[in-house]
């Protein structure tokens, strides 16, 4: 196939695309192009990334050209419809897929993770425990459980919490911070994977958005009576909100160090991590307590649940899997259209 790349995004996607997605479909045996804007008519496939995608113009020049949108978004109207267009979607997990039904129905799960290469890790007893964190600074404002089970368990254990984000365009992490655990800020990038992240003992990802508490807390007092009619209605219910595009890609990093992960248990994390076999899905403050500790006094725990989640990544959902699943999904859907 002749295959042209467009994109002027100039985050992580636009990496990923340059540096994972185009050189593998390129040793796969075609041709790729990076950004030939306009030029449709001299292309079989065309990706776009959802920031900038060109599905409509594509189409109005080159009617049977196969189209793809790398990661898509519902920001603007505009991203609603260049889905619709086209041929198929990417998305980065289950939640993300479950979304976009409406407006695609053929959709693979494409794990936008970079190439990690394997660094072994031989988990040993030690004074101190590092726990890192690598993602967006979002979920570092937002984690408001693990911030406390953080500050309580830095007054048994010496712990420290390494944060990798973009310090640099973001500006430093202020908000929902430890105020008794050590922190260490690390600006991300990818060699700081290595020369920081795989120096720490327990990964951790938080992945919770908090809900707006006052105004639930106002809305149960106010029809409490109404609310406890509700069939199936108990006070301890779950209530949880999360990204759209949640994923389980920051898991993955962590494998690839062999580094045992805790993490909030949404759906894509429970599809990569077996708790208590391969990590620990928790919620709670007490739930990432006890996890957390559990991990802190056991270098051999580490050494298994870390090496458990790096198997399952290699058997399942390596890179290499990945994308051999995401050309067989392009073809089958090419003879489809025949």
């Amino acid at each position: 196939m002749n295959i042209v790349i467009n994109t002027n995004y100039k985050g992580f996607g636009a990496l990923f695309f340059t540096q994972e997605i185009g050189p593998r479909l390129t040793k796969a045996g075609h041709s790729v192009t990076y950004n030939d804007w306009g030029h449709y008519g001299k292309y079989n496939l065309a990706l776009f990334m959802a920031t900038d995608s060109d599905v409509k113009k594509a189409k109005k020049i080159n009617p049977v050209i196969f189209t793809g949108i790398i990661d898509p978004k519902l920001t603007r109207k505009r991203q609603v419809n260049e889905s619709k267009l086209a041929d198929f979607l990417a998305v980065t997990s289950l939640e993300q897929k479950d979304i976009f039904l409406q407006y695609n129905q053929n959709i693979f799960i494409l794990y936008l993770v970079p190439e990690i290469k394997e660094a072994p890790k031989v988990h040993t007893d030690k004074d101190k425990i590092l726990i890192g964190y690598h993602g967006n600074k979002l979920h570092l404002n937002c984690m408001n459980n693990l911030r406390r089970a953080l500050d309580a368990l830095s007054q048994k254990y010496a712990i420290e919490f390494w944060a990798m984000y973009n310090v640099k365009n973001l500006g430093k992490w202020k908000k929902n911070v430890p105020k008794k655990c050590p922190i260490k800020h690390i600006q991300w990038s990818p060699q700081n994977y290595y020369k920081y992240l795989s120096k720490t003992d327990i990964g951790v990802v938080p992945a919770k958005i908090p809900l707006a508490l006052t105004r639930g807390r106002l809305t149960t007092k106010l029809f409490s009576s109404y609310i406890k009619n509700w069939p199936g209605y108990f006070k301890y219910d779950y209530l949880m909100r999360f990204k759209y595009s949640t994923n389980p890609e920051r898991a993955y990093v962590f494998g690839q160090l062999h580094i045992p992960v805790v993490a909030d248990f949404m759906p894509s994390y429970c599809q990569i991590i077996q708790n208590g076999y391969s990590g620990c899905l928790v919620y709670s403050k007490e739930g990432w307590y006890y996890a957390l500790e559990k991990l802190i006094r056991s270098a051999e725990l580490r050494n298994k649940m870390s090496k458990n989640l790096k198997d399952f990544i290699n058997k399942n959902c390596s890179p290499d899997i990945n994308f051999k699943n995401f050309l067989e999904f392009i073809n089958s859907l090419q003879k489809e259209r025949i």
